[in-house]
């Protein structure tokens, strides 16, 4: 069975990844938060298609409040 999802990749300070979790899981958990690289400042948000469009919603309005840069949509994602 094939899942379907979507994923953006998201530029986040190091230091503020354990705050932006916080953040999208007290959303509503329209998505999840999975980090590329342990020591790197990039993550994946994968979110469903149904959740989709408010996990953009949401991470329009935590950019008003943390530095974070929407690097775009992902098509295969390797998550280990």
């Amino acid at each position: 069975m094939k899942v379907k999802a979507k994923a953006l990749l998201v530029r986040v300070p190091k230091e503020k990844i354990g705050l932006f979790t916080a953040l999208i899981d007290g959303s509503g958990r329209r998505a999840i938060v999975r980090t590329k690289e342990k020591a790197q400042d990039l993550v994946y948000l994968i979110a469903t298609p149904d959740t989709y469009e408010d996990t953009l919603f949401v991470l329009e309005n935590i950019k008003k409040h943390l530095p974070v840069e929407i690097l775009g949509p992902v098509e295969d994602i390797d998550i280990g």
